[in-house]
């Protein structure tokens, strides 16, 4: 049998939990004699996924195109997220498998909605009212549109008894059967005893919603990594029920860390001021000349007039400069995407002081408080410099990798090229590099 891999990205998983678990069953069971990073350094802006994108084409944002986890706009509602593929500029490890002869899996992998070379697709969405209380039928044909096979259908099929039908909740606490991550590892597990295929990658939200909850050390984020592990021997159980766990390179990896915050302020309200914005009597914003999209802990700025680009400029030297406004730098997006790859219709970026997140709200006071309901406004978050903070993980075993070796350093950039070398391909357009010293 040919080898296969499996990719487990655990969103915002940190190195320092890594060896907790290997204080677990199932994942020291798993991990016994692993190939590993010590430190995976991710991409800016450090969100999801921006970060997904890049782990699976090596690429940064500017060379993908997927400079944010949403479209911009300046209207409040369900979150526009980054639903498809044809709008990433690059290849990506799917059309590299395809090259090489593999059947091709994703569940829950941002940015992969009807992507040609993926046989067996359920890409990440996750329902908001009124859709939390539809019907199967109903949920299956939102899977539909978004490039699920009848085939691949099945498996959601198979696990409808773990669909979060509560999900939302303003506490800082989840149940298991409140988190979308109990169905997607079911969905997995299907994926695997139903159809075995070659390539399979997956995407799991838990360790990031309970760090953006509750802070990113602390006894509800050491519960979520007990589920993890949970989670982990429901899929080697799965493997091993296909009968491909000792021919599978099992990989887990994350996007991005988190850090702790204080406070969250509203560079729009600002703007709103300075009369950059129009807010209506309804307190909908009717007109803008200067508008900002949060990134969580960076805050990208856009200005409509070029002319009016110098003023913003020097307004926001000057707040930085004050060290009162929440942001310790303003970056113009040439610089940016000269020094980390990250480029956008954009033209400036705030940059956390280190206890400051911020938040696209035009209204009210500028400093306000933590929020729940938002996942980039809780009391933890990311969309920082990469070089901040915690760093994402790389851990792997399998017949490609070598046995208990560590090296200090690597992009999430190198993934994907290092998938697609273990499959006999390469990727020419990708900015990272293969990690040959952890490949047999």
């Amino acid at each position: 049998m040919k080898q296969k891999l499996f990719v487990l990205s655990m969103d915002a998983m940190v190195g320092e939990d890594i060896e907790y678990l290997k204080t677990r069953p199932n994942f020291s069971r798993l991990m016994a004699h692993c190939a590993r990073v010590a430190k995976a350094q991710t991409i800016y802006p450090s969100v999801t996924y921006p970060a997904h994108v890049s782990m699976i084409t090596g690429c940064t944002a500017n060379h993908h195109g997927i400079y944010n986890n949403t479209h911009f706009r300046t209207s409040k509602g369900y979150p526009a997220w980054h639903l498809y593929s044809d709008e990433i500029k690059v290849e990506d490890l799917f059309a590299a498998a395809k090259r090489a002869g593999c059947t091709t899996a994703s569940v829950y992998w941002p940015v992969t909605g009807k992507n040609p070379n993926i046989d067996y697709l359920i890409d990440e969405f996750f329902f908001y009212e009124p859709e939390e209380s539809a019907s199967e039928a109903a949920i299956l044909d939102c899977f539909r549109k978004l490039g699920a096979s009848e085939d691949a259908l099945l498996t959601v099929s198979d696990n409808m008894d773990r669909f979060p039908r509560s999900y939302k909740t303003k506490s800082d606490w989840l149940r298991l059967d409140q988190t979308f991550d109990h169905f997607i590892n079911g969905v997995v597990c299907s994926m695997i005893r139903r159809f075995q295929p070659d390539v399979l990658v997956a995407h799991n939200c838990l360790l990031d919603s309970m760090r953006h909850k509750n802070g990113v050390f602390n006894d509800r984020v050491t519960w979520a990594l007990d589920i993890t592990d949970y989670w982990l021997g429901e899929i080697i159980q799965a493997m091993t029920d296909a009968g491909v766990l000792e021919d599978t390179n099992f990989v887990i990896v994350s996007d991005h860390g988190q850090m702790n915050f204080s406070r969250r302020v509203k560079p729009n309200v600002l703007f709103e001021k300075k009369g950059w914005i129009d807010v209506d009597a309804d307190g909908k914003i009717s007109d803008w000349k200067v508008y900002g999209q949060s990134n969580g802990m960076s805050f990208a700025v856009y200005v409509k007039d070029p002319a009016l680009k110098q003023t913003v400029y020097d307004y926001l030297r000057i707040l930085r400069d004050e060290q009162v406004w929440g942001f310790s730098e303003v970056y113009t997006r040439e610089e940016v995407s000269q020094r980390y790859g990250w480029d956008g219709p954009f033209d400036f970026v705030l940059e956390t002081d280190g206890y400051t997140t911020f938040s696209e709200d035009w209204l009210k006071e500028y400093i306000a408080g933590i929020d729940l309901s938002d996942y980039r406004l809780g009391r933890a978050t990311h969309g920082y410099q990469p070089e901040k903070g915690p760093q994402p993980v790389f851990v792997a075993t399998g017949p490609a990798f070598k046995k208990d070796v560590t090296i200090p350093f690597c992009l999430t950039l190198d993934e994907s090229p290092t998938f697609a070398h273990i499959l006999g391909q390469s990727m020419p357009q990708a900015d990272g590099r293969v990690l040959t010293e952890l490949l047999v």
